[in-house]
């Protein structure tokens, strides 16, 4: 099968088995956006007869539930500005249809533009093409409109083979309410229109689309808003007929790429059995998929009686054609061992003889083992030769490993032509290397020092010992200058760093530290642990430095400077220069915090005497915040009367003495007034007491004879 006819048939059956792509075609504003989403919602949601729609993917699915959301929320679809693959799934009456469609700027569909949709387009399946008849008023427009259809239909009929356009195409009318409400034909006249108004778009269809068809549709129904605002009700029309149009074609069209997948390939068993599973898979119930299963289980019962034939056939010449296959190549192989040939190519002919007579065991078991014995032997010479040449692999060691634990009588032949010569090149490449690192020596002598002290551990036997060791004596003097030098250089560096205004101490520390550990043996170890305590001390008075400055601006914040000595005391609690200050300052800051609490009680008491109730509060906050406080025991006092004289309790009540103004007495005997007392307390009345006769400043000295409670 040539390529070219091989492509052709993988390009059908890409096309049978494969995801449709459907390509939707409309310019800017037509109400493509708004179509899918409708399409989607109705289909989805089981308004559309026979058909139902759903996502194939979260993207998919997200991509129309937002613009669904939109819609019923009464707001208009923004124009699209993104290209958006979305991917469904058509289900008609009992078939599936896996859909590719992609969304799109209505401006890529104008006439000179090379947007990336077009390749879509030129690859689809079906085509929906959109026009709008409501927004298309100036002819002008229409025109272009038109233009448009007719440059995507000539590039499909340049590329069919019968000046078609080869795939179906539907004409969709979309917002055809406008065209209904304006006294325009109904859905049912929609070819009417179209053959008034796009007579260019309906001949073209006529003369290049067979498989071609018109559908007024209407995404929001009547009560659309002009200014393209969805309605509050929503009442879509016309969208059954192009899903049902769409899934009716695309099952045709199904049976026309298999049947003639099977015209083109009739024996191709592997190819047609693929074709018609996929065939089976959309459109499980078809009478055309039983059919299809009985045609391909004939070819398959007629391939297998084929193979049988064949099979006896061969396996009688096959079996005389290896013995005598066999044998000769044995014989050749003798043969070339006897001539003047290198180990290599020598290797290469009993390798040839053993991959390619496979058989020659079974046939010819004696001479198998003498091939794969002379093998072996000429393993050793061979690898010996490629490693003299330097052509030897990576893996000759490993190789001959194995090939001792296979045949142990190999391995002095191994040790002497192969590993003698491994190692001796070993030797003379290391040595090699060192004389050549020699030059940058200088700038590492640490790295070729190493390296020279293990060229001796590798070859303890070299003749060149005596030089090695003279090289080792100079690199270590080289390596202790460069070693104190870089010292010397790291530690000035942290002095430097150290003197800087704003020097981080802890950083500092950390960096000497790190100095002194990696580097035991400097000689300049003592002044780097100087340098150290140094650095330490500093940071030990910065840090009490600042609980100190903290405490001065802010005596009475105790929560933080409390928090700024223990700050203090836990980062320096191994030998810090002001510990027993700390502790000292944290003492005094109890104290301090315990009179500043009371005193905040006291002088509410100043500033009002009569609010016992309040000042009972503060002095109550204040034994919660210090239990054991100076004043605890004044202010433990004080709470105890509040509580006791804030419980009710029954109290006897003595009445002593009294006083009335001059003016108050009898009118006419001019004398004193009669006076007694009532009590009123908590609403209960208490006396009257014994009257005091005719006199302004009486004394009773009278008990109440019931006891009042408060």
């Amino acid at each position: 099968m040539s390529n070219r006819r091989k492509g052709h048939l993988d390009k059908l059956e890409r096309r049978l088995t494969g995801s449709k792509r459907i390509a939707l075609f409309g310019h800017r504003a037509v109400g493509k956006t708004t179509l899918l989403a409708m399409l989607y919602r109705e289909a989805a949601g089981g308004r559309v007869p026979g058909v139902r729609l759903a996502a194939a993917d979260p993207a998919s699915a997200e991509y129309l539930a937002e613009k669904v959301a939109q819609i019923e929320a009464g707001e208009p679809l923004a124009g699209t500005l993104a290209e958006t693959a979305l991917r469904l799934r058509l289900y008609h009456n009992h078939a599936r249809f896996d859909l590719v469609v992609k969304d799109y700027q209505g401006e890529h569909v104008t006439l000179g533009t090379d947007a990336p949709i077009q390749a879509f387009f030129a690859d689809s399946d079906a085509v929906l093409l959109c026009l709008d008849p409501g927004g298309d008023d100036k002819a002008m427009d229409r025109h272009r409109r038109q233009q448009e259809i007719e440059d995507l239909l000539e590039r499909y009929i340049e590329r069919s083979e019968n000046a078609t356009a080869d795939r179906p195409v539907a004409l969709l009318l979309t917002k055809y309410d406008r065209v209904v409400d304006r006294g325009g034909p109904p859905p049912e006249q929609v070819e009417r229109l179209v053959e008034s108004r796009y007579g260019m778009t309906r001949h073209a269809l006529a003369r290049h689309a067979p498989h071609s068809a018109m559908f007024a549709v209407s995404s929001y129904g009547k009560g659309a808003n002009g200014d393209g605002r969805p309605p509050a009700d929503l009442q879509p029309t016309g969208l059954e007929g192009p899903l049902g149009w769409l899934a009716d074609q695309l099952e045709a069209r199904d049976r026309e790429l298999l049947d003639w997948i099977w015209d083109l390939a009739p024996d191709d068993l592997p190819r047609l059995a693929r074709c018609v599973a996929a065939f089976q898979r959309h459109y499980p119930r078809s009478d055309q998929a039983a059919t299809f299963q009985t045609r391909l289980a004939a070819l398959r019962r007629k391939h297998r009686k084929r193979g049988i034939v064949r099979l006896v056939g061969t396996a009688a010449l096959l079996a005389l054609g290896l013995a005598v296959y066999d044998a000769w190549g044995y014989r050749a192989a003798l043969a070339f061992e006897r001539g003047e040939h290198s180990p290599i190519t020598v290797e290469q002919r009993w390798a040839d003889l053993l991959v390619w007579h496979p058989s020659l065991p079974w046939i010819w078991p004696g001479e198998a083992r003498q091939a794969r014995r002379k093998y072996a032997d000429w393993r050793v010479k061979a690898t010996g030769a490629r490693l003299v040449a330097g052509t030897a692999g990576p893996d000759v060691s490993a190789e001959m490993s194995r090939l001792k634990e296979e045949n142990p009588a190999l391995t002095l032949s191994i040790k002497r032509q192969v590993e003698d010569v491994q190692q001796q090149q070993r030797h003379d490449l290391a040595w090699k290397a060192l004389q050549v690192a020699d030059l940058a020596a200088i700038e590492q002598p640490d790295e070729h020092l190493s390296a020279v002290r293990k060229f001796l551990r590798d070859f303890p036997q070299t003749e060149h010992r005596a030089e090695a060791v003279k090289q080792i004596e100079a690199l270590a003097l080289l390596v202790d200058q460069q070693r104190d030098l870089s010292d010397r250089q790291a530690l000035d560096a942290l002095i430097q760093a150290g003197r800087l205004p704003d020097a981080d101490l802890t950083e500092l520390i950390r960096r000497t530290q790190e100095f002194l550990d990696e580097h035991p043996e400097s000689r300049w170890v003592a002044e780097a642990r100087g340098q150290r305590d140094q650095y330490a001390h500093r940071l030990d008075d910065l840090d009490f430095a600042r609980a100190l400055q903290f405490s001065k601006e802010s005596p009475v914040n105790f929560a933080v400077r409390r928090r700024k000595y223990q700050e203090y005391l836990q980062a320096h609690e191994t030998g810090g220069r002001h510990v027993r200050e700390a502790a000292e300052a944290l003492a005094q800051l109890e104290r301090d915090q315990d009179a500043h609490l009371y005193r905040q009680a006291y002088d509410y008491a100043i500033a009002h005497p009569a609010d016992v109730a309040g000042v009972a509060s503060a002095l109550r906050s204040y034994l919660n915040s210090n239990p054991d406080g100076r004043f605890a025991k004044a202010a433990g006092t004080y709470l105890a009367w509040w509580e006791k004289s804030s419980v009710p309790g029954a109290y006897r009540v003595v009445l002593r003495r009294g006083e009335v103004e001059p003016d108050v007495g009898k009118w006419l005997s001019s004398g004193g007034p009669d006076l007694g007392v009532v009590l009123w307390v908590g609403g209960v009345k208490y006396g009257p007491t014994p009257v005091a006769p005719n006199s302004r400043k009486p004394i009773w000295d009278y008990t109440f004879s019931r006891p009042i409670k408060w």
